[in-house]
């Protein structure tokens, strides 16, 4: 079996040190051989610094390194580029005169690799004089990467002041790349966000988005195909261990990892978090740590905290190109950034006259919990480890339809939401408590959809489903509104699908007065 990758961003050192490197090289060579400018959006995590390393070696000729690969027989090996090859993320981006600094010494460090001395002492013009003498020796064009673009303005996306003037000092510096046109063979950005009034997107010679581009939809990530072919013994490890047939195995991984599209039509796993569970050999979450900026979280406290309503970011259709891929630091709406960020991805698309359209949702289970614990985590200021230990107790309480103590963690849970809360609504109350119960590791069905109404939610782990319905009323008691949920459950008979499983328990839980109180009924 070859080693897993995990961690490992280098083309050459996967390749050399015998692990796995699945074959992206087809849709390199179409993009390489079709254009010259060109800009890709996934979410960190995703294989894109991997994709750049490939191009380094493609264009310096690395001809060894492609052997079996799809290029190989494609390439013209004897033609080689000098690359400038830059990652946003190492710079320090705190404060507008720290960018400028370490700007300046990430162009100095690549000036030393190509054994060159600038006269220059501006961040943007030793940019400028790196690319004229590297092409200037080399009598050759150049190519630059760019990885993490926008790595400077997405660390300080809720911090406006310094946000601003990082986008100043990088529009500067990614001018250069327009006014060197022709010193260049290829450029190639990648990054999270494409934010509304970047230099290199506007005017002339600015990059083709392939973000959303069907023929680029599988160059990042792992499909179905890809997870099969590559991965087949560790897929039967991971089936032993659990007792899975290979089938049920591959349903699993799907459910938890598989989902993410930006065409609409091909899926794809994310391959830090696929890598990691060939690795562990378990179903855990690794999203969670990885996946998220505090930056963002920030931006969503703050949504909440105002709107109280967080349903309404992931029940969106209709939107085009324009609304999933620019994002402006103006806007209130953060779909955008959610969608550039991992946690949307596209479901299904629409061809009519006109732009394509777009639904949004959340990708898979383990996405979908990721955000629910940030978000916990944000609107009650309590740590990682503090949530971890209430989500272990409400997951005994809903196993063991435990009212007493379900009771109490309400209300604990409760009285650490802050009180910032400018109205308290159903949306709120809705929100919070679904964040809970994905912390809790449930996988969860928000608001059913039945023949004749919706339930607010159906819980299901294991061998346990809980049908869950929220009351909230502040002209009427917590009781009459526990008896109103467990009544609507059993005249629309939200629990008929369920009836096979093993063990069925339906939940009311009821909010009056920012009182909270709950109310079990074990069907079977």
């Amino acid at each position: 079996m070859k080693l897993l990758p995990i961690g490992i961003p280098t083309f050459s050192e996967i390749i050399e040190n015998n692990y796995v490197y699945v074959d992206k090289t087809k849709d390199i060579y179409n993009m390489v051989t079709t254009g010259k400018i060109y800009f890709l959006s996934r979410p960190r995590r995703f294989g894109k610094s991997l994709l750049l390393s490939t191009l380094e070696s493609l264009f310096k000729g690395e001809k060894d390194l492609f052997n079996g690969l799809c290029i190989y027989n494609k390439w013209n090996w004897e033609q080689s580029y000098p690359v400038i090859h830059l990652d946003m993320s190492e710079v320090n981006s705190e404060s507008e005169e720290k960018l400028k600094i370490t700007l300046k010494e990430l162009i100095k460090s690549v000036a030393i690799k190509h054994d060159i001395i600038l006269e220059n002492t501006e961040y943007n013009t030793m940019f400028h004089e790196l690319i004229e003498k590297i092409h200037s020796n080399t009598s050759k064009n150049v190519v630059v990467l760019v990885d993490e673009y926008d790595a400077p303005l997405v660390d300080n996306i809720s911090d406006e002041t310094v946000l601003e003037s990082n986008k100043s000092v990088m529009n500067g510096f990614y001018k250069i790349l327009k006014s060197k046109n022709e010193y260049l063979r290829f450029v190639f950005l990648t990054g999270v966000s494409k934010f509304s009034g970047v230099s290199v997107f506007s005017g002339l010679n600015s990059p083709d988005d392939i973000s959303l581009n069907e023929d680029f939809a599988c160059i990042c990530g792992y499909t179905q195909e890809d997870l099969e072919y590559y991965f087949k013994e560790y897929i039967d490890k991971l089936a032993l261990r659990y007792g899975y047939s290979y089938e049920e195995c591959l349903s699993e991984i799907d459910f938890y990892y598989d989902g993410y599209s930006w065409d609409g039509i091909n899926k794809l796993y994310n391959p830090f978090s696929t890598l990691k569970l060939f690795r562990e050999r378990n179903f855990a979450n690794y999203w969670y740590a990885t996946g998220v900026t505090t930056a963002l979280m920030n931006v969503l406290k703050k949504l909440v905290l105002e709107k109280n309503d967080v349903s309404s970011l992931f029940k969106k259709s209709g939107l085009n190109n324009i609304g999933l891929m620019s994002f402006s630091s103006m806007s209130k709406d953060i779909t955008p950034l959610l969608f550039q960020s991992g946690y949307l991805t596209i479901k299904t698309r629409e061809i009519r006259r006109g732009p394509v359209r777009y639904s949004i949702g959340f990708p898979n289970f383990e996405v979908e919990e990721s955000f629910y614990l940030n978000l916990l985590a944000e609107i009650t200021d309590k740590s990682e480890s503090e949530i971890q230990s209430i989500n272990y107790d409400l997951k005994e309480c809903l196993v063991n339809a435990d009212g007493e103590n379900m009771r109490l963690e309400l209300k604990v849970m409760l009285s650490n939401i802050p009180n910032l809360i400018h109205e308290h609504s159903h949306n709120y109350y809705q929100t919070a408590i679904m964040s809970w119960l994905f912390g809790a590791g449930f996988k969860i069905i928000g608001e059913y959809n039945l023949a004749k109404r919706r339930v607010d939610a159906v819980v299901t782990i294991e061998d346990t489903t809980v049908v869950v319905e929220l009351k909230f009323d502040d002209d009427k008691s917590l009781d009459e509104l526990l008896n109103d949920g467990l009544n609507q459950i059993h005249d629309f008979k939200y629990y008929e699908p369920f009836l096979k499983d093993d063990n069925v328990i339906l939940l009311a839980i009821a909010v009056s007065n920012k009182e909270i109180d709950c109310k079990f009924e074990k069907l079977k």
